[in-house]
């Protein structure tokens, strides 16, 4: 056992109690527990259908978003997914993103690889909050999803250049006027074909659509979506 191990045990994305140290990464139990996206889900928005003979989700039905599709790990809906998540954006404890990252990687490896993606760009956020955070929960997924994927993260490539007010607080208008704006291209226009953009939740994807449009306007004429949760229409 190290010392890291034996003062600081990773812990269960789950239950989040402490592992027993080596390679584990859930416990056996909490396995079975995570509710993962399964069934028909949008053909696009890639969120949970109640009806097996829809397509397309209301949202979608009613405003196609720009990008090609998006790929979801989990539903937002389970409390051990929302717990784990508000751990890792508030806590600092990415390492309880080792599991499902790992987990979404493999299931969709190889989807992936038929798409011809060429960067992994997290979704950013606004400098203020990067430096009192210290990270960012996107990157961090996306640095472990291509782990797997082995395509390249270009964290650099978007900024966000608007601190902008909590999304969950907001309506669904709301949320685009909240996000008009926000981002900007900082790397070289033109540099990327196929991007898929990484993020942690996705609701009503208006962050999605408005980083798509920025990449669209600099050159990318298809864009991805891969988010760890995903809430239902």
């Amino acid at each position: 056992m190290s010392l890291i191990d034996f003062f600081y045990p990773k812990r269960c994305p789950v239950c989040l109690d402490a592992l027993p140290p080596g390679k584990q990464l859930i416990c056996a139990p909490c396995v079975r527990k995570v509710r993962r996206v399964a069934g028909p889900v949008c053909y696009l928005c890639g969120r949970p259908l109640s009806d097996e003979n829809e397509e397309y989700c209301r949202s979608c039905r009613r405003r196609r978003p720009s990008f090609v599709k998006c790929m979801a790990y989990a539903e937002y809906s389970s409390p051990a997914m929302r717990r784990m998540i508000a751990e890792v954006k508030y806590h600092g404890d990415c390492q309880l993103l080792d599991y499902p990252c790992l987990d979404f990687a493999k299931r969709k490896a190889d989807e992936v690889r038929g798409y011809g993606i060429e960067a992994l760009i997290p979704v950013p956020v606004h400098k203020e909050r990067l430096l009192i955070r210290g990270y960012n929960q996107a990157e961090e997924i996306a640095d472990r999803l291509s782990a797997v994927w082995k395509i390249p993260v270009d964290a650099g490539y978007l900024c966000r250049v608007k601190r902008t007010a909590a999304q969950k607080e907001l309506t669904d208008t709301e949320r685009m006027t909240n996000l008009f704006d926000a981002f900007r291209l900082s790397g070289e226009p033109g540099r990327y074909g196929a991007v898929i953009l990484v993020d942690d939740i996705y609701t009503t994807g208006s962050t999605l659509e408005s980083c798509t449009r920025v990449l669209m306007r600099a050159g990318v004429k298809r864009v991805f979506g891969a988010v760890l949760l995903t809430g239902r229409n």
